[in-house]
């Protein structure tokens, strides 16, 4: 009698983690696209604390630097859908190009007009037009994946891949910034994401096949926005944006009080490492449990993790429970923009996923304005109970909202992305 023995493989659960994002960087012209898109992006972890930087080292005013670094964000807030519905209809290609151009010129403007003590009114105005051009690289590229997958597990995974990529750039950005900002002169922060955002926009409009084709001309084209469940989800998003603004600017201001502003980089980044790694794992998991309801299980872990800052004195222990506080991010943005795809038209998505940006900017914004006010008027500890407060109103926006929200992901056949990951039920 031959005994015939089963041998099992155990597959280890940090290779298990990976297959996903490795079968998604096979997809031709993947690395080339998402790689030049990382580099035209990087700006999104630096302009706005560029701005503070350079603001304060010029200025002394926490107040005048978070309001300048609110005007850029919420110019930027609005004009991103109106460049996103552009490219929707003309494509990346003939609107991408000439808006990062002036979008590059008004932050050199800037630049000099701070460092030659220009009246304040000027330095909203150049700030505000810089703001005006810049486009969402986030949303572009998040269409080309969509492009060149379709619907199903597979975008699931390379938004979660675009979201970790996301984090990875406000661990490094915050630390380059910072860097070139505190090292060498204050403008070369702001100048350096100039500079990285021409050329990542360069190489990424230099891979034609993966840019989405323009909407037929003689097609209706309503705008995004009249998407059901659209603008309640905007509303989650900028509290949510909220929670990120004051953390924000309340770990520079920390730092600075602490009379050691080059730790703001690496607090920061402690912020978004802890970030990138739950949305590592986030993204190799197939989830039973619907978009919406990972939306407001990921606000609720975010909301909880960030009550405990305002109540430490120690740069150690706030890097600790800022990483802490960046578990909650990840699957809260992905989530997030899992519920947009599934809400807007195709013809629309690259309109729709810039619409849900807008939200995390204006919330951003406002969240950054206050607390720098805060920081002047009372102290860093009360400019962090912004991000817990922030994360309330997110969570009770979002339970207001939820059955309005798609209850469920596109339906998908099994693929090998799907079936790698762990299945989370609830």
């Amino acid at each position: 009698m031959v005994r015939v023995v089963r041998v099992v493989r155990v597959v280890p659960y940090r290779a298990r983690v990976l297959t996903p994002y490795r079968d998604l960087l096979a997809t031709p012209g993947g690395r080339r696209f998402s790689g030049a898109a990382f580099v035209a992006r990087m700006p999104i972890a630096m302009v706005n604390l560029g701005i503070v930087l350079l603001v304060v080292a010029e200025n002394g005013s926490y107040g005048l630097a978070g309001a300048i670094s609110a005007a850029f964000a919420l110019v930027n807030a609005v004009s991103a859908p109106v460049i996103a519905r552009l490219i929707d209809r003309r494509g990346q290609r003939r609107v991408l190009a000439p808006a990062v151009a002036l979008h590059s010129v008004g932050l050199g403007l800037f630049v000099v007009l701070v460092s030659s003590g220009a009246p304040t009114w000027s330095l909203y105005l150049s700030a505000a037009a810089a703001g005006l051009f810049g486009p969402s690289i986030g949303s572009l590229v998040r269409a080309r994946w969509g492009h060149a997958l379709g619907p199903g597990a597979r975008l699931r995974t390379a938004y979660a891949f675009e979201s970790v990529l996301d984090e990875l750039i406000f661990v490094v950005g915050p630390l380059v910034v910072t860097v070139l900002a505190t090292r060498f002169f204050p403008a070369a922060g702001l100048l350096g994401a100039a500079g990285l955002v021409v050329v990542g926009t360069l190489a990424l409009l230099s891979h034609r096949s993966s840019e989405p084709p323009a909407a037929a001309h003689d097609a209706p084209h309503p705008s995004a926005l009249r998407s059901p469940g659209l603008v309640t989800l905007m509303a989650v998003m900028a509290f949510v944006g909220g929670v990120f603004g004051s953390v924000e600017i309340s770990a520079v201001a920390f730092a600075d009080e602490s009379g050691r502003r080059v730790l703001a980089g690496p607090l920061l980044a402690s912020y978004a490492g802890g970030s990138m790694l739950s949305g590592l794992a986030f993204g190799a998991v197939t989830w039973k449990v619907s978009a919406r309801r990972r939306l407001l299980l990921g606000a609720a872990v975010m909301t909880a993790t960030v009550t405990t800052l305002p109540w430490t004195d120690s740069a150690g222990v706030l890097a600790g429970l800022l990483f802490l506080a960046g578990v909650g991010i990840a699957p809260t943005l992905i989530s997030g923009f899992s519920l947009v795809e599934r809400m807007v038209p195709t013809s629309n998505v690259t309109e729709g996923l810039t619409w849900a940006t807008t939200g995390l900017i204006v919330g951003f914004s406002a969240a950054t304005w206050l607390a720098g006010r805060l920081v002047d008027t009372a102290g860093v500890g009360e400019a962090f109970l912004v991000a817990p407060a922030s994360g309330l109103c997110a969570l009770a926006v979002c339970g207001t909202v939820y059955r309005r929200l798609p209850p469920g992901d596109h339906p998908c056949a099994p693929t090998d992305a799907s079936r790698v990951g762990r299945t989370v039920g609830g």
